[in-house]
């Protein structure tokens, strides 16, 4: 059995029982209990103000030095696990019926008749919003998510393209130019819009370069919610002076010019597309929407799967869709 003196030797100015004990061919806890005559479990305790001073003692919990701590797993990554997941799931009436008739489309709002601007934007807004909570909900690659779940993402990342796409160009042709003519620092509401949403469209631009199966890509959907977030934040802001201010036959009308360009705007982000005067973004989108539109036609667009994944488990077939 080590003296005290020889485990303070080997634990050194570092206090490192782990070491001194695999040195002294211990337990860590017996060393400690030999160093200092206190239990490394905690099974003496003492007020603050009598804690005893002993050479080698440690300051705060030394449990770790009795119990290991065990390495985290998460069973669901184990293929036997994931087996017997989806036997139950499979003999679940209910949940199979679930399964099939989900997917990740928000729900719609009833009131679209209203087209004062400042509701039409929050709304789609809101659109965005919870389709960025659901991609969060569903693991990446560097979470330990399956191919079904990186499928997933893939086309919710892709849907929110669309949404993105069609929103921020219908601003850059109506709603910026507005809000630029009506305040007297609309200039500088203007360049700070555009370059809020440049930068969406980079990560946009990105994420459709990048396979989910990438950790690239679970980087890239954190830069596109931080950015989506401060944007949404500065929109929202805006939005309240242009209530306050604009008279509501203007914000109508506004509204309802954005709701028409939507119809006919591009759904895949342009880097080079410009971004005003209006009259440059709107050539340009009705340029590309018709490209566009024919490519989402033709191909097999991520966002046709409306958050499902490529071979979805108990996938509704094309008539149920």
């Amino acid at each position: 059995m080590p003296t005290q003196t020889e485990v303070l030797d080997a634990i050194g100015d570092d206090c490192d029982y782990e070491a001194a004990g695999a040195r002294l061919q211990i337990p860590a806890g017996q060393a400690y209990l030999i160093a200092t005559g206190l239990p490394a479990d905690g099974g003496d305790t003492f007020p603050p103000d009598e804690t005893p001073s002993r050479p080698g003692r440690i300051k705060g919990s030394t449990q770790q030095l009795v119990y290991q701590r065990p390495r985290a797993a998460n069973p669901i990554q184990k293929s036997e696990v994931q087996e017997w997941i989806r036997g139950r799931a499979a003999g679940d009436g209910q949940m199979v019926a679930a399964a099939r008739s989900r997917d990740a489309e928000p729900g719609r709002p009833r009131d679209t008749d209203d087209t004062d601007v400042c509701h039409v934007l929050t709304r789609q807004h809101d659109l965005v919003t919870a389709l960025m909570e659901q991609l969060k909900a569903i693991p990446g690659v560097t979470k330990g998510g399956s191919e079904v779940h990186q499928s997933r993402r893939k086309s919710i990342v892709d849907m929110m393209t669309v949404e993105l796409s069609k929103h921020e160009t219908a601003e850059q042709e109506h709603f910026w130019p507005a809000v630029r003519d009506f305040f007297s620092e609309g200039e500088e509401i203007l360049e700070q819009a555009l370059e809020q949403e440049r930068e969406g469209k980079d990560s946009l631009v990105a994420l459709g370069r990048t396979e989910p199966s990438e950790e690239r890509f679970d980087e890239l959907v954190e830069e596109l919610e931080k950015r989506l977030r401060k944007h949404v934040a500065f929109e929202d802001k805006v939005l309240l002076s242009v209530w306050n201010s604009m008279p509501e036959e203007d914000r109508r009308a506004i509204g309802e010019r954005i709701l028409q360009a939507e119809q006919h705007a591009p759904t895949r982000p342009h880097p080079h597309a410009p971004e005003q005067p209006a009259a440059a973004v709107k050539a340009a989108a009705a340029s590309a929407a018709p490209l566009d539109k024919a490519r989402d036609a033709l191909g097999n667009r991520p966002a046709k799967r409306r958050g499902r994944a490529a071979e979805e488990p108990n996938s509704p077939t094309e008539e149920e869709r």
